[in-house]
Parts: structure tokens; C-alpha cells; sequence
């Protein structure tokens, strides 16, 4: 039986914040790479938000990603 002391992949990489700080700067660097930009081109300012929320869960975080329509654009 696992033990309840042992963090999770969301706990050890410094949890939403960090999360938030590593999707930012990832879609930054691609609006920056003129290759790469055209294929994120369409994606509103709250993407990055959204995949670090679904990073998030996937991690064993809390379960905030959206299900709505608008976040299956990711």
C-alpha cells in the first residue's frame, strides 16, 4: 500500500505556480519562433492557463481543468 507521505509529480515540480510559470513561458518562446508561431496563432492570451491546469490534474494535482467546449480547443 502507497504511502500517504509520498508527493505526488504535481507536488515535486512545485505545483500551479510553477506550472503557470513554465506553460507562460513556453507559449512566449513559441510566439517568438517564427516557424512555430503561425501554428499557435489562433490560441487566446488564456491557453497557457488552461494546458497548465490540464498539466495540473494529469500530475495528480486538483481537478480544475475546464470541461467546457471552449477548453477543448487545447
Amino acid at each position: 500500500m502507497p504511502s500517504q507521505d509520498i508527493p505526488t509529480l504535481y507536488d515535486w515540480l512545485g505545483g500551479m505556480d510553477a506550472l503557470n510559470r513554465l506553460t507562460e513561458r513556453f507559449y512566449e518562446r513559441v510566439r517568438e519562433d517564427s516557424v512555430l508561431a503561425p501554428v499557435f496563432a489562433h490560441m487566446d492570451g488564456e491557453h497557457p492557463s488552461h494546458v497548465a491546469a490540464f498539466l495540473a490534474e494529469v500530475l495528480g494535482g486538483p481537478a480544475e481543468y475546464p470541461r467546457s467546449t471552449a477548453a477543448t480547443r487545447i
